[in-house]
């Protein structure tokens, strides 16, 4: 979360340990900022005349689980307070500040990861405006294609406890007092996170009427099965025999790894200019379907969030 509120709201500042910038001898602003056990940005800047505030929910520490919502937000506030940099009006920035940036997440126990990657690649509602990448080992991000910021929606889905096993997050789990508790609560749960990256998207997904911290903290929306809604659509797949025509459909989605955004860009190559992709697509995700059938269970994404 990255919140931008007034520069009276923080005092006592230990300028030891905040970076200086300056222009002609005109301080421009302070920043602090780590990495490790938890991501923390603190700026006060002069010429903007504002105190912006970045954090990651890891800044809860043993609390973690709970994630950054309406009962912990003040938390993560205090604890910046505790590490010695500087000292907060916290009970003033709860009131008085806007959210310029945010995620938005959700931990679900759904069974394999690689299932759902599967049904994802294999469901994209339009593989022009939405993509998929690896996340990781074993993650997928969906993004839509777009050049403006304001509309760029990224919702990541990963295995969180294998995440947070990484080497990066060793700081974190050596800065707690019962990691493995926290290890425990992550097993067999995956994360979907939803990037917002700008105060457009933040009112429009929320659906909020304005930034501040307290409207964010106490929206009902749920973001993330609105970019699901999106990007993903169910087709009815009837079962049928396999043909020889399937057979040779077959042959091209295993060239392209079943990476069905790969088949479109095969099909839109090999066909003429007045060939319905639409049409021929939905033969290969049909076919698709049927293939994995037996090869994994039946997910409905949007079922799993909603």
């Amino acid at each position: 979360m990255k919140l931008v509120t007034k520069i009276d709201y923080i005092s006592d500042i230990d300028y030891s340990k905040f970076i200086l910038n300056s222009k002609e001898d005109s301080i421009l602003y302070y920043k602090y900022q780590q990495e490790r056990p938890f991501y923390l940005l603190v700026m006060v800047n002069y010429q903007h005349n504002e105190l912006v505030l970045e954090f990651t929910g890891k800044i809860l520490l043993d609390n973690y689980t709970n994630l950054i919502d309406i009962y912990t937000a003040k938390a993560c506030l205090s604890q910046i307070n505790r590490l010695g940099i500087c000292h907060l009006n916290v009970d003033a920035i709860m009131i008085d500040s806007n959210v310029v940036k945010c995620d938005v997440t959700k931990d679900i126990e759904c069974g394999s990861m690689q299932n759902i990657i599967t049904n994802v690649r294999q469901n994209l509602s339009n593989y022009k405006k939405w993509i998929t990448r690896p996340y990781h080992k074993e993650g997928i991000t969906i993004e839509n294609v777009v050049k403006t910021p304001r509309y760029k929606k990224r919702l990541i889905i990963y295995d969180k406890a294998k995440e947070l096993q990484s080497a990066d997050n060793r700081y974190f789990l050596n800065a707690v007092s019962n990691p493995n508790e926290i290890l425990s609560y992550f097993y067999d749960k995956t994360r979907f996170e939803l990037n917002i990256n700008t105060m457009d998207q933040i009112r429009n997904l929320l659906n909020i009427p304005n930034n501040t911290l307290s409207a964010v903290l106490a929206s009902k929306a749920n973001p993330i099965l609105s970019v699901i809604d999106e990007a993903i659509k169910y087709n009815a797949c009837q079962q049928r025999t396999m043909t020889l025509r399937d057979y040779e459909h077959s042959l091209l989605l295993k060239e392209c790894d079943y990476d069905m955004s790969a088949v479109e860009a095969k099909v839109r190559a090999l066909s003429a200019k007045t060939t319905s992709i639409t049409r021929v697509m939905k033969v290969y995700k049909d076919l698709y379907s049927q293939i994995q059938t037996e090869a994994a269970p039946n997910i409905d994404i949007r079922a799993l969030v909603a």
